[in-house]
């Protein structure tokens, strides 16, 4: 029973040491958790502290700022080389543009000159040409005013020629036929015709035509009879009958003649 309560009596001391012990341990921690937390605090209101943060927050600003800065640095950096060197090319190309274009203006300033000498060579060579084809007209003008005259004149004298071998180769042909007949031949210009386009009657037979017509004009039988050729009153065996065929042979082939050259020219 002795034993029994000594043993009680020794762990009741020895939890009271361990109690007493832990308790000390634990207010000496929360002391040193505390001192730490009042010197921190203490070192965060000091002044000093605060420049020492103000520099710091400065510090940071200014690196971000920095860094910024070079970044912007390299942007506009390779931008202007990059820039420089189109520019610096773009200049070159323009030089050579410049030059070109000096080239070509004076090569076209030369086409200009022979353009505009050629123009004036052309202009003259239009004027000559309109003139000459006035002139050709004019020409034209006159050479089918002429053509005309001309075929008139073969046309009535052809058609006088017949007329007369039509009334000079009847048996008996009256003196008013007759006179008719020269008349026509006298207003035909048969002789002059004759003569002009180089009949194949000649000089001789033209004047055979002559003396016929103006016999047959005085009205006699005298002098009708008179006409050489004509002697007897048998036109048909005269000599007058074989001139007025071969005049009117001859006329028919001058107009003919006359006629294709005119439709050559039209």
């Amino acid at each position: 029973m002795a034993s029994a309560r000594a043993a009680t009596a020794a762990l009741v001391a020895l939890f009271s040491r361990s109690v007493g012990a832990a308790a000390v341990g634990s207010a000496r921690a929360r002391s040193t958790a505390v001192l730490q937390r009042d010197a921190e605090v203490s070192l965060k209101e000091r002044p000093v502290m605060k420049v020492v943060r103000l520099l710091q927050d400065m510090q940071a600003e200014l690196q971000k700022e920095l860094d910024d800065d070079k970044a912007v640095y390299e942007q506009l950096h390779c931008w202007c080389k990059q820039n420089d060197q189109e520019k610096s090319h773009a200049i070159d190309m323009g030089t050579q543009q410049v030059e070109q274009l000096k080239s070509s203006l004076s090569e076209a300033s030369a086409k200009l000159m022979e353009l505009k000498s050629k123009r004036k060579d052309t202009w003259d060579e239009l004027q000559s040409d309109k003139k000459a084809l006035q002139s050709a007209k004019e020409l034209r003008m006159k050479e089918n005013k002429a053509f005309h005259a001309e075929e008139t004149d073969l046309l009535e004298a052809v058609q006088a020629c017949k007329q007369a071998i039509v009334v000079l180769s009847k048996h008996n042909p009256s003196m008013a036929q007759v006179q008719a007949v020269a008349k026509s031949l006298q207003s035909a210009r048969v002789q002059e015709l004759a003569l002009a386009s180089g009949s194949a009657v000649g000089r001789l037979g033209s004047q055979v035509v002559r003396e016929f017509v103006q016999g047959a004009a005085a009205g006699s039988a005298s002098a009708f009879l008179g006409v050489p050729g004509f002697q007897s009153y048998a036109p048909q065996s005269g000599q007058i009958f074989g001139i007025l065929q071969q005049m009117q042979t001859d006329f028919e082939a001058s107009l003919s003649e006359t006629q294709k050259a005119e439709l050559k020219a039209q």
